[in-house]
């Protein structure tokens, strides 16, 4: 990755990963769903990328890609090479996500 990128990574994650992993408010769910994405396209090993899409996909309705994406997190959270608070993290956030999608009309 070229310096800009992590620039430009750097730059996103002050502001756009707490609002949406940490407070799960964000004006443009697309960004996110796109920005996960992108994620994979680069480091198709990280779960990050899966746990953007499956908040991103809750919120715009997509139900069914994020209870696959929360799968795909379930496993790497399992065999995934995290650290502890990585995967305490993960965790925590794989339990909300579940809850939320169980619950009926669930996309906000």
């Amino acid at each position: 990755m070229q310096d800009h990128d992590g620039e430009l990574l750097a730059r996103i994650s002050e502001d756009f990963f707490p609002r949406v992993m940490g407070e799960d408010n964000l004006d443009d769910w697309n960004l996110a769903q796109d920005f996960g994405e992108f994620l994979l396209r680069i480091a198709p090993e990280e779960v990050i990328g899966h746990a953007l899409l499956a908040r991103a996909s809750r919120h715009l309705g997509q139900l069914e890609r994020a209870t696959e994406e929360l799968k795909l997190c379930r496993i790497q959270a399992k065999t995934g090479e995290l650290s502890a608070m990585e995967r305490d993290f993960l965790l925590s956030f794989l339990g909300k996500e579940e809850q939320l999608l169980s619950r009926p009309n669930s996309p906000a």
